[in-house]
């Protein structure tokens, strides 16, 4: 059995996109365990995967300056004893253990290419053009590495029983539940709790039940502010933990999100995504994983141009607070694909 080690940290949506990636690799090289160095919270994603070993780790907590990143290879070096490496993520720090590995141990390492340059020509010029998506760059490593990797049809993450995590909700097992996940890292890639609100009104006169997503105490305490003036609206962080949060997607019927993890995390789940997007734009690399394109809403006309404006929504919006991309996303616009998607006649 070979052991694979691959590593990626960062952004949760970048570590969520490594799903399908890992599954179809195993599924095509019965010979080979694969051992995922992430952050400890990324690991209720990988749950359950066989011949898959999480490993969590804090490097800045436990493992920070070379010398922690040294220390951290020793451990897996090993522990892990891994045949070759996959760098999945490419940053100072996993070069810095990368270059450990091929010198003290005489590994081959296998890195990924981000394709920062072609990302940063889009940004620059407007102008679309056919690059790989972040899963097939992820593909790409296994492949020059000598794997096969079978893409697998979503569910990725299969639905098991939650009967428990809907008792902790106060929902009905026989509820339509709405994911609503309207945060981003970045506020250029964020629609707006107003629009937000409009739009959870008028799907509550479906009898929709929303779960309103978000993590952390201030997204939480704008989640609850924004709950109390609904009807049945349920904030899902206020009741239940991102492992059971994982658990549930696969039963959603739906999830509203914007570019942002969430959105990936519902596409694994074979769960149907509407997706908005404001600063960044899917032809750089990150939409949604086997979904109808359809469902990507994003504004298209004339009158705004300087879209997309950053590759991860970084940068600060021309326009100040006034994104006006995102302005220009309707609420009608967005409740119409969601009752399609739903086949609830309006």
């Amino acid at each position: 059995m070979k052991r694979i080690l691959i590593y990626r940290f960062s952004a949760i949506g970048d570590v969520i996109m490594l799903l399908p990636t890992i599954k179809g690799a195993l599924e095509a090289n019965p010979n080979i365990e694969i051992h995922l160095l992430s952050r400890p919270f990324f690991a209720p994603i990988f749950k359950d995967i066989e011949r898959l070993r999480f490993i969590g780790v804090d490097l800045k907590k436990d493992y920070s300056g070379t010398k922690g990143i040294y220390r951290l290879y020793k451990k897996l070096n090993a522990e892990v004893k891994p045949d070759l490496i996959l760098d999945m993520h490419q940053v100072l720090r996993t070069y810095l253990l990368n270059g450990f590995f091929r010198l003290l141990s005489g590994k081959k390492v296998y890195s990924i290419d981000k394709g920062r340059k072609d990302k940063k020509e889009i940004v620059k010029t407007k102008v679309g053009k056919n690059i790989p998506s972040t899963i097939n760059r992820y593909n790409k490593v296994f492949i020059d590495a000598g794997f096969d990797v079978l893409p697998p049809t979503p569910p990725i993450i299969k639905p098991e029983p939650i009967d428990s995590i809907l008792e902790k909700l106060a929902i009905d097992s026989n509820h339509r539940i709405i994911g609503i996940a309207p945060f981003s890292a970045h506020p250029t890639k964020m629609w707006g709790i107003d629009k937000f609100e409009e739009l959870l009104k008028q799907l509550e006169e479906h009898n929709l039940t929303p779960l309103l997503l978000g993590g952390g105490k201030e997204e939480l305490d704008i989640l609850e502010n924004l709950a109390g003036r609904l009807k049945n609206s349920i904030v899902a962080g206020k009741h239940i933990r991102f492992n059971e949060e994982v658990k549930l997607m696969p039963h959603l019927s739906l999830m509203i999100s914007m570019d942002s993890a969430n959105m990936h995390l519902a596409a694994m789940a074979g769960v149907p995504v509407i997706s908005i997007w404001g600063a960044t734009h899917p032809m750089l690399g990150f939409e949604p994983y086997m979904q109808d394109p359809k469902n990507i809403i994003q504004y298209t006309g004339n009158e705004i141009s300087c879209r997309p404006c950053s590759v991860y929504g970084s940068k600060p919006c021309i326009f100040g607070d006034d994104i006006k991309c995102m302005k220009r996303i309707e609420v009608d616009e967005v409740l119409k694909r969601a009752l399609t998607v739903l086949e609830i006649g309006n």
